[in-house]
């Protein structure tokens, strides 16, 4: 994973104010379940975390229905 510490899964049920989030630190991790989501749409975008503790800006929000 080079210089990968983590990622960053931020989400909500407001696309602009993505107020949760959940930190995994292990690059490695290629798949993870947010579990407990009452019904609705929920959004989710996704940050890297470097080695340094450097954050990347935000992926592009991506939506799932429940």
């Amino acid at each position: 994973m080079g210089e990968l510490k983590g990622y960053i899964i931020r989400y909500g049920q407001d696309p602009r104010s993505l107020s949760q989030s959940i930190v995994i630190n292990d690059a490695s991790t290629m798949d993870y379940t947010v579990s407990n989501l009452s019904q609705g749409s929920w959004y989710f975008a996704i940050q890297v975390v470097d080695l340094d503790g450097l954050v990347s800006a935000p992926s592009d929000v991506v939506s799932k229905t429940i």
